[in-house]
């Protein structure tokens, strides 16, 4: 069920080429540091957004630039990073 969840939103938001290079997603990743939302999630949870290869693919994904300019689809990538965090603390 995750991964259908998964799939539909890089679909959604990251196009057909989901598969990013480590320069995306560290791209990615840097320009997040800048979101205050995402500031304590990443001070919180660093390990996992530097080791966890399904995270990491969710960031380097998505259009970020697109995302970041939309409330919901924001609050979504939010929703669906907390997903994978909660998930991976099991």
């Amino acid at each position: 069920m995750l991964s259908d969840i998964l799939q539909a939103f890089i679909t959604l938001w990251g196009g057909k080429n989901a598969y990013p290079t480590e320069e995306k997603i560290n791209q990615n990743l840097k320009q997040l540091r800048y979101e205050a939302w995402f500031q304590d999630l990443f001070s919180n949870h660093t390990g996992l957004f530097m080791e966890n290869k399904e995270i990491r693919y969710v960031i380097g994904a998505v259009d970020l630039d697109k995302v970041l300019k939309n409330e919901k689809d924001k609050s979504k990538f939010h929703e669906v990073l907390l997903i994978l965090i909660d998930k991976k603390q099991r």
